[in-house]
């Protein structure tokens, strides 16, 4: 079961985890029968739901970027020093 954590790097650690169970499962594939295909094939399904966890921690995680700069100069720049 996926359970999403509070910080960014324990979604991370989560991930890469099982990212290295899966890549186990896939060593010798050329000689998986269907049985093994399909263990594999369910494993990188839920490494996929893992990713969305991760996506989410990390969007939640960086600053908001306001819309809406109070920074916002509309005259021109000219960057050399002259006009």
């Amino acid at each position: 079961m996926i359970s999403p954590k509070p910080l960014l790097s324990e979604n991370a650690k989560d991930f890469i985890d099982y990212a290295l169970d899966v890549i186990k499962t896939m060593d010798g594939a050329p000689e998986h029968n269907l049985d093994a295909q399909e263990v594999v094939n369910q494993k990188l399904a839920k490494l996929k739901d893992y990713v969305d966890v991760l996506a989410a921690s990390y969007h939640e995680t960086v600053p908001k970027v306001s819309e809406n700069p109070v920074d916002t100069n509309t005259a021109q720049f000219s960057g050399t020093g002259h006009s």
